[in-house]
């Protein structure tokens, strides 16, 4: 909230939420991705064990994606105008047990900390809970990630576990979950 002072008036004006669209990754993406993951700021906290060395190699990821859309569901994050500013990803989706894991990348720095992570984050639990049936969304986050961790708390995500830190900088992962019912009551709650 900003408190905006007009004349004798004090206005208090609430940030909107940026307008994001999300649309199935296709192949022609390849190449953005590759940049944004190829960028040491943009992958810093990504997790990726073995970044793509190539823009072949990024397709065929993508290829492996587009191949298994029962277990993993990938989206390439658009602003309002169209232009593609990360992905989202639902990946190790258990329709059964009704469990999957949320991850996000916002390839374009200069939209950092705008909220177009908490947007684009909303906008993938709808999928999961409303279209997926979903009963709950899991994801680790490195503690040093405030950036991450203020995105997943705006979404409704809770803090459920911690590992033992294991990286060289120090640091844990934070294991975070966000269940339907928690997420419909701050849905209704806005």
């Amino acid at each position: 909230m900003v408190r905006v002072q007009v004349g004798l008036l004090f206005v208090v004006i609430s940030p909107m939420m940026p307008e994001v669209r999300l649309r199935p990754i296709r192949m022609s993406d390849a190449e953005i991705c590759f940049r944004w993951v190829t960028d040491p700021e943009v992958a810093l906290h990504l997790g990726l064990t073995r970044p793509p060395r190539s823009v072949r190699e990024e397709r065929a990821w993508i290829a492996t994606v587009l191949s298994d859309p029962e277990h993993l569901r990938m989206f390439v994050v658009e602003d309002d105008n169209g232009l593609p500013i990360g992905t989202t990803t639902l990946r190790g989706i258990e329709p059964g047990e009704g469990i999957a894991h949320f991850g996000i990348l916002i390839g374009e720095k200069r939209l950092w900390d705008r909220g177009y992570g908490t947007a684009a984050t909303r906008k993938t639990l709808a999928f999961a809970f409303r279209e997926l049936g979903l009963r709950e969304v899991r994801l680790s986050c490195y503690s040093r990630n405030g950036r991450a961790l203020r995105c997943y708390q705006k979404a409704g995500f809770e803090m459920v576990g911690r590992e033992a830190p294991w990286r060289p900088e120090g640091g844990a992962d934070l294991k975070m979950r966000v269940t339907r019912e928690a997420w419909m009551a701050q849905v209704e709650g806005e």
